[in-house]
């Protein structure tokens, strides 16, 4: 069996196939944008039925399938996600994924058995759960971290049972550091859409004083950055951040927010556009706040976070500064089976690549903007930074830029990555 897309994606294909080239469409997948590919279909063992994943009620969920493309049942449902879908035991009684059911920022390994759907929960307490089975599925290894915790490590049964712990992993180095406590709140769009945010305040924080924020963003679709779990050297960057005297804000527009499929659609053929309209009701959230300095409001990001950053300082006038690492400077200039899933081709969505481009937007460059790129980055191509640089030359704007050699999409040399974060650290401090 094979899946087969049209260019476009806005259909999906299951397809069979025999020795003699015989082809059948065993089921075909629409949603009302785009189709999300995932995993192929996953036999049973008794080689007549399979589990299917699918979006197609705006959530991921699991559906049992015999081998004609007749749906058995729905095994999984609900306003949650399926994550990760791990496989089935021997017996074909028990299939295994990860998901959302409990908690839109955080994450649980499950089972739901085969016959009625009946779905079990097998990962206990807050944070984040990421499990690898052993291939008879009757043991998992357990990764676990909470936003304040570094990922640790436990043997469990297949049935949630703890056998032993493998890492607990205490990292007393952080018991040196002075850190805010990560705070997650949720905050409405002008739609009644319900965004998970996170917060971090000074250690010293002063309800009476007035502080700075520093917003991290990605916006990217179906890429939570607000989660319940280790952050790595970014939230330990952001801790230093307080520590100096910002606020670190973290807000997960609608698209990006991981609650279904659904909550992506609004931005089929205008990227950017409700992205930055969700982005600037947090930011009217946060000029509510008494400790707030709405003057004072600074964004960045990365890759697609990159992009957002560009398009808000050229497209509204919320933020004093940006930090755009790694952007897409205009959709055009992106790889065509990411970009065209949802935009489509330029030649049938030309009013869309012009609205959502930061190029053509260059001459509305609002406020302080510092643009990064790794100058062999195979993946957003530093055509990229260096049209939006000659853009915001044209236009007469300021900017700052810098160029890392030698690195591609993400910094990984170590002292070039020392380098970029005391930059950034700096560019802050001096601008917002």
């Amino acid at each position: 069996m094979f899946q087969a897309l049209n260019r476009e994606q806005t259909y999906l294909d299951l397809v069979a196939a025999d020795l003699a080239g015989k082809v059948k469409i065993v089921l075909t997948e629409k949603t009302p944008a785009w189709v999300e590919v995932y995993d192929d279909p996953a036999f049973l063992n008794n080689g007549t039925t399979a589990i299917w994943q699918s979006a197609r009620d705006g959530w991921r969920h699991l559906y049992l399938y015999d081998n004609n493309g007749h749906l058995v049942r729905q095994l999984t449902k609900g306003e949650w996600e399926v994550r990760s879908f791990y496989g089935a035991d021997n017996a074909g009684e028990w299939a295994y994924f990860s998901a959302t059911k409990d908690s839109h920022i955080a994450e649980n390994v499950y089972r739901v058995r085969i016959a009625d759907g009946t779905v079990e929960r097998l990962t206990q307490g807050e944070g984040t759960h990421a499990a690898s089975f052993n291939s008879t599925f009757t043991h998992f290894v357990d990764n676990w971290s909470d936003a304040a915790t570094p990922p640790q490590q436990r043997l469990m049964t297949s049935s949630g049972q703890l056998v032993r712990v493998l890492n607990e992993n205490k990292v007393e180095a952080l018991s040196q550091y002075k850190l805010g406590k990560p705070e997650f709140l949720r905050v409405k769009t002008r739609d009644g859409f319900e965004m998970e945010a996170m917060m971090i305040r000074p250690p010293d924080f002063d309800p009476k004083k007035k502080y700075p924020v520093l917003s991290y963003t990605y916006s990217g679709p179906h890429a939570p950055s607000v989660a319940d779990r280790w952050g790595g050297a970014r939230y330990m960057w952001h801790q230093m951040m307080a520590q100096k005297g910002y606020i670190i804000w973290i807000c997960d527009n609608k698209g990006a927010s991981g609650k279904g499929e659904q909550s992506v659609w609004p931005s089929y053929k205008k990227f950017m556009v409700p992205e930055l309209s969700d982005l600037e009701d947090g930011v009217n959230y946060l000029k509510s706040l008494k400790f707030v300095d709405g003057n004072r409001i600074g964004i960045w990001g990365w890759s697609f976070g990159g992009m957002m950053t560009s398009y808000a300082l050229t497209h509204s006038n919320v933020f004093k500064m940006g930090i755009a690492g790694g952007t897409v400077a205009d959709w055009r200039l992106y790889d065509s089976i990411y970009t065209e899933r949802y935009m489509l081709q330029p030649k049938n969505n030309p009013q869309g690549f012009d609205q959502t481009s930061v190029v053509k937007a260059a001459g509305n460059l609002n406020g302080k903007l510092l643009l990064i790129h790794g100058g062999m980055d195979d993946n957003v191509h530093m055509q990229n930074t260096m049209q939006l640089a000659y853009e915001f030359q044209k236009a007469g704007k300021q900017f700052d830029l810098m160029i890392y050699p030698t690195q591609h999409h993400g910094l990984t040399n170590p002292a070039q990555v020392k380098h970029w974060y005391t930059m950034m650290t700096e560019y802050v401090l001096k601008n917002l």
